[in-house]
């Protein structure tokens, strides 16, 4: 099955949110990114920072709001990365592409 399978067991949202992305090592500023589309599980998002399959991330939402119904409803996700790809130069939102899923499924 291809690695961008478009099976899935919830519905995908799309968005275009600002997050910071970072591992428990990071120090301040943190990696900015962008979350392009997310669901129940997990989501994918594109940031300049390099990442490897298997890494452990937090995502923290820019503009937090627990009145949101989406994926600004709650101020941090945790994850794994399960893939990424190289996007290159030319992508407004970061130079890599990667697809998370959730420590724990979220609720909307």
């Amino acid at each position: 099955m291809d690695k961008h399978s478009e099976t899935r067991r919830h519905p995908r949202y799309i968005s275009r949110t600002p997050v910071y992305i970072y591992q428990e090592e990071y120090v301040l500023p943190y990696p900015k990114g962008v979350v392009l589309n997310f669901s129940r599980e997990g989501a994918y998002f594109q940031a300049e920072e390099k990442l490897r399959i298997g890494d452990h991330v937090y995502i923290r939402i820019e503009n937090y709001d627990p009145g949101e119904e989406g994926i600004e409803r709650y101020w941090e996700y945790s994850g794994f990365v399960r893939w990424s790809e190289e996007l290159g130069t030319s992508y407004h939102n970061g130079s890599f592409g990667y697809g998370i899923q959730y420590e724990k499924p979220v609720e909307y």
